[in-house]
């Protein structure tokens, strides 16, 4: 024994004391690692590693210390330190490279396996917060963001997925929140100004159905609604001006309509004065004698009319003008009742009038209405002589094709077998120009 403690003797030992007293600590955390990664089978390795390097820590403590408390602890350090130096390195080396070779393959299937870790890791850099929770709100898995929010919206930490989507669906939030409906969805505004929305929804876990909450940071969605709701009631509000102004000026083209009607009316009284001297010195029959009876009256009715004392609705008026007249219209499905389809419909059911009274020598307007979630279909139709060929538009037609296509629809023209118009004109928003 006394070689054992020689100086240099004293100083081996001291550094396979150290050594061994690494491996000992190093093959601990490997088996942590092992455990957590839940791979029992490589434990074999790592256990023995463990308890021989411990073993070594403690017969070199012992030897250095000299506590030989017993017969047996001398007699195993004496076997022990009858050992070459060559064999412990060989050991120690050999632990090394097993423990080495085992925290390689640790890392490796860290960095190239999902683990609870990764999983972790991704749920927490997600640009969204994420929430499941059982039942009773008991939270299985949330991320940084989603704990963030639950502390600045209920200034309390999360505990209950439950409480956090029941209290952020009613507005029951910390001072300087609030929450706001934007369509059917509640939206939560935060103190510092961002809006986050939440949505829930139930996904299978474990044989079991479990809740996840998504929050989602709608800021810029958020501040651009706001924009446009402004630019929505600045344009609601010209719009009740321009309905005004509108008003004015279809009482104005009305007045102008009925004017013109009346001259047009005046310079075929001359025709009517011939058709009356023909008749008188001719001789005609009770057919043509009804048909300058009526053609007088229809003249003298429209020179006696009034000018509109006031602005009325366009579809009366022509209505009126139609009954005064002579003229039936008939109605199939709803008239448009906004603008500017009101406007176009109401000049084009005149254009239709003149033309059945003036070229077909009809007494009846027949306008058929059908719609879709895009457009209104109108379709004018009369009683009266279908044309002697292509119809070419000229005045009042050539006007009204150019009103409908302002107003972005289009007007078709068909002249057999009966003269029709059909006019599609896209459906606007309310709250369009």
């Amino acid at each position: 024994m006394s070689q054992l403690f020689s100086d240099t003797q004293s100083l081996v030992w001291k550094l396979f004391g150290m050594i061994s007293t690494l491996l000992f600590f190093f093959a601990a955390v490997v088996i942590i690692l092992l455990v957590r990664q839940k791979r029992y089978r490589a434990l074999w390795a790592a256990v023995p590693a463990l308890i021989m390097s411990y073993f070594m820590t403690q017969c070199f403590i012992m030897a250095l210390e000299k506590s030989f408390n017993t017969q047996f602890s001398l007699r195993l350090i004496n076997r022990f330190s009858a050992l070459p130096n060559a064999l412990h390195i060989i050991v120690c080396l050999a632990m090394a490279a097993v423990l080495g070779l085992l925290f390689w393959d640790i890392l490796r299937r860290e960095h190239g396996s999902i683990t609870t870790m990764s999983v972790k890791e991704a749920v927490d850099s997600l640009p969204v917060g994420l929430c499941c929770y059982a039942a009773g709100g008991r939270v299985l898995l949330a991320n940084h963001m989603m704990e963030e929010l639950c502390l600045r919206a209920t200034g309390k930490v999360l505990r209950s997925g439950e409480e956090l989507f029941a209290r952020m669906q009613t507005g029951d939030l910390a001072p300087g929140c609030r929450s706001v409906t934007v369509g059917s969805e509640p939206i939560t505004l935060l103190a510092d100004g961002t809006a986050w929305k939440i949505d829930a929804q139930e996904i299978p876990y474990e044989q079991h159905r479990v809740k996840l909450l998504l929050a989602t940071d709608i800021t810029e969605a958020y501040r651009k609604t706001e924009e446009l709701r402004g630019m929505q009631r600045r344009v609601t509000a010209m719009n009740r001006s321009l309905a005004k102004v509108n008003s004015e000026i279809v009482s104005l083209t009305v007045e102008r309509e009925v004017l013109s009607a009346k001259v047009k009316l005046h310079d075929e009284l001359g025709s009517n004065l011939l058709a009356m001297k023909h008749y008188c010195l001719a001789g005609g029959t009770e057919a043509e004698l009804a048909e300058i009876k009526q053609r007088l009256r229809r003249g003298v009715t429209l020179l006696k009319t009034d000018s509109p004392a006031s602005v009325r609705d366009e579809y009366e008026l022509i209505l009126e003008m139609a009954e005064r007249l002579g003229v039936t219209i008939s109605f199939e499905g709803a008239l448009p009742q906004t603008e500017p389809q009101k406007h176009v419909v109401a000049v084009a059911m005149h254009e239709c009038m003149t033309n059945t009274l003036r070229h077909a020598h009809g007494d009846e307007l027949r306008v058929c209405v059908t719609e879709d979630a895009e457009k209104y279909t109108v379709r004018f139709s009369n009683n009266g002589e279908p044309p002697a060929g292509e119809v070419e538009e000229r005045g009042g037609l050539a006007s009204l094709r150019d009103l409908t296509e302002h107003a972005g629809g289009t007007m078709t023209i068909c002249s057999a077998p009966l003269l029709t118009i059909e006019l599609e004109l896209p459906k606007e928003d309310k709250n369009g120009v």
